[in-house]
This record gives structure tokens, sequence and C-alpha cells, in this order.
């Protein structure tokens, strides 16, 4: 990830953390789940387009050697230079082998991200259960304390607990 990429991203990620936060003070908890999903969202699609990124980048590369090692292959004239023969059967096991590994890294990366997007909706769930209850048990503490504090509040704490949860 790039710099600017990486700059971008804190900035969004703080974003949606001081918006989280504010509407957990609020115990407004429909749109803070709402904002969790988007928080979600966004990070996946950064990260698949990172993982992407990354995998196709080496893929080039490997496929560039690939394609050089065939044209070495190709090149080698066997009646020219009769030793050169047994140094081509392993060039082009090699390069088999090279394809064979290739194919497997592509179709292998294929299934993850299909697999990966089968179980989104779930993982997402998830995501935004867990964030629920990191933020209720960063919230709900600091309101209960706010209303011990202050002797003049009119709401009770039982009105408090359940606004929270």
């Amino acid at each position: 990830m790039n710099s600017t990429l990486h700059k971008t991203f804190n900035t969004e990620v703080n974003r949606y953390k001081n918006s989280l936060l504010f509407y957990a003070k609020q115990c407004d908890w429909q749109t803070f789940k709402s904002k969790a999903g988007c928080l979600f969202d966004y990070i996946e699609s950064v990260e698949m387009k990172e993982m992407e990124r990354k995998f196709f980048r080496i893929f080039k590369v490997i496929l560039s050697v690939l394609f050089f090692a065939v044209f070495f292959i190709i090149s080698i004239n066997p009646e020219a230079q009769p030793e050169m023969s047994r140094f081509r059967e392993i060039m082009v096991i090699a390069a088999l082998a090279g394809c064979c590994y290739e194919l497997y890294l592509f179709i292998s990366f294929r299934f993850y991200m299909k697999h990966k997007n089968t179980f989104y909706k779930k993982r997402r769930e998830r995501f935004i259960f867990n964030i629920q209850g990191d933020f209720r048990d960063i919230i709900v503490p600091s309101l209960i304390e706010q209303v011990h504090e202050s002797p003049r509040t009119t709401s009770k704490p039982e009105h408090v607990l359940q606004n929270a949860y």
C-alpha cells in the first residue's frame, strides 16, 4: 500500500471511528449498526483491492520469467549443440512445472476470493455485533459514572442503562 493510500485509509477509518463513537454516546444503535456496516464495506473493498494488486504483481513477474524461459527453450537448436539437448529437456520440465504452479496459484486465489465473498454477509454481521459490543463496553460504564457523579440528573440510572442497550 503506498503512503497516500495508507494516509487516506487511516483518515477514513478515523472518521468512521469518530462517527461510531458519536452514535454510541447518543445510544442510537440503529444508526451505529448502519455506520459500522459501511466501515466494514470500506475496509473489505480496500483489502480486496490491495490483495488483488499484490497477487497480480507477483503473477506478472512469474509469467514474464516463464515467457523468457519458453523463449529461451525455443531458441536453442539441439542439432547445433548436442550437449544443450539435455539442458533443453531440463528447461522444458522446469517451464512446465512453473506453468503448473502459476495455474495452481491463480486457481487458489480465485477460490479464496470466491469463498471470501460467499461468507461476506456472515462476516459483516459478526463484525457489526463485535464492534457494537466493544463500543458498549466503552460507553455504558462512562454513562453510569456520569449519572452517579451528577446529583442533579433527572434521569435514573435504570433509564440510562435501558437507553444504552
